[in-house]
């Protein structure tokens, strides 16, 4: 019985952290695999990399999120309602 009820608790915190779901109201028979696309181009379109010469070299990307979120809404992208 105690197994059961803590069991019960682990998979409601999990299901808390579950992730939020999109779907493109422009092109609803879009998924996952759109989406992930759409994303990469996003957050590529507003990064920046900085390049820094020393005793090795280090690069670092900077990815603008908010630009890459509105850029997602651009394509239509929005949370899925449950």
């Amino acid at each position: 019985m105690r197994h059961r009820f803590a069991l019960s608790i682990a998979v409601g915190l999990l299901s808390g952290c579950a992730t939020t779901h999109y779907q493109n109201t422009i092109h609803p028979s879009y998924g996952d695999t759109e989406y992930s696309n759409d994303l990469a181009q996003c957050r590529k379109e507003n990064s920046t990399t900085t390049t820094t010469q020393g005793y090795d070299v280090q690069i670092h990307v900077d990815v603008d999120e908010a630009e890459a979120a509105s850029c997602m809404t651009s394509r239509g992208w929005q949370p899925a309602s449950k």
